[in-house]
């Protein structure tokens, strides 16, 4: 289910920052304090598994740099919109349109979700008749075929590359000191936004070729995102880029772990298809499995909802930065922003 309607905004011409508006004398301060927050959490995203626990990690790293950047350019109390927050403006509702398409993903998830449900509540009492047996057994087929799906009707990878590619067009040239504080921070954002965003949408999709963007060395935390990029790049050639791809396309670390469960139980169903359900070894050895695709189940579910989460915490936050945004514009035409304050 889609997080919510995105309505389209044109674009938004640049406007200065009023003239009479005091700047802050800190700001140096202040664009280091925004580095080192990055920095010190980039260093909590240690290097990567390819799991929903560390996408996890990643999309709040994300959710908690949008809501500092937010914060920040609302403490400096710019009058108006510059030529960098319009840029922001008409780029975030790309990532509006990308958190909508990789929930759509976890929806999906959640369906083959219930397919397990429906098996543990099957054999889950240890009553084996040969019709649960049947049942079980197709409701697992399905699951499996489920996998081929995920990603088809996705336009994700479409959507970080139109963010990377917007990055070039991130406002330069004169600015006032305020000016170059907003835009350097806007840029930030923009660049973890494509690693992050990269990053989840190539392991949702079992993709051995993730979005890279590159951080230049004007940013205090470049190195480190560049190393971790290049960790994960490596990590997703790895584990989809091989022979292993064809089989297991798109398996998340608590995906494979289900997947192996899955295939232990159609081995045992398939098993007791010539075997007396009443042998107590064979009986056993069922319960056994079952029981260890339960665990495997419970974990997968656990991180499938922080994900979801996360991802939802995201679209708020971007929302909420745009609606601070617009309301500068509709204060503008109203005449209560700095063009009243400028007819004085």
């Amino acid at each position: 289910m889609y997080l919510m309607e995105i309505s389209n905004f044109s674009s938004f011409s640049p406007f200065r920052v009023a003239k009479k508006h005091s700047v802050p004398n800190n700001l140096d301060l202040i664009s280091r304090s925004f580095d080192d927050a990055l920095l010190c959490r980039l260093k909590t995203l240690t290097p990567p598994s390819i799991s929903l626990s560390w996408l996890s990690k990643a999309v709040d790293f994300l959710a908690l740099a949008q809501s500092e950047a937010r914060v920040l350019i609302s403490n400096l109390k710019v009058a108006a919109l510059d030529d960098s927050l319009a840029w922001y403006l008409d780029d975030s509702v790309k990532l509006l349109d990308l958190c909508n398409s990789v929930s759509a993903d976890i929806e999906r998830f959640r369906q083959r979700r219930l397919l397990l449900t429906f098996v543990l509540h099957l054999l889950g009492d240890g009553n084996q008749s040969p019709e649960k047996l049947r049942r079980a057994s197709k409701a697992l087929s399905d699951f499996e075929r489920c996998a081929s799906d995920l990603g088809k009707r996705s336009n994700a990878e479409v959507l970080v590359r139109d963010l990377a590619t917007g990055l070039r067009n991130v406002p330069r040239g004169k600015a006032s000191s305020v000016g170059k504080l907003v835009r350097r921070t806007v840029h930030a954002v923009g660049l973890v936004t494509v690693f992050v965003a990269g990053g989840v949408v190539a392991t949702i999709h079992g993709s051995p070729e993730m979005v890279r963007v590159g951080v230049p060395a004007e940013f205090s935390w470049a190195e480190s995102l560049n190393e971790l990029e290049s960790e994960v790049s490596a990590e997703l050639k790895r584990q989809f880029g091989g022979e292993k791809d064809k089989k297991q396309k798109g398996l998340l670390e608590e995906l494979e772990d289900v997947g192996t469960r899955v295939r232990e139980v159609c081995e045992v169903i398939d098993d007791l298809a010539g075997v007396a359900v009443e042998e107590e070894e064979e009986k056993k050895r069922l319960i056994d499995v079952v029981k260890e695709l339960e665990r495997a189940t419970g974990s997968f579910s656990d991180g499938l909802e922080r994900l979801s989460n996360g991802v939802n915490e995201m679209f708020n936050g971007v929302l909420c930065n745009r609606n601070h945004m617009l309301e500068k514009v509709r204060e503008r035409e109203r005449g209560v922003g700095p063009k009243a304050i400028n007819k004085t």
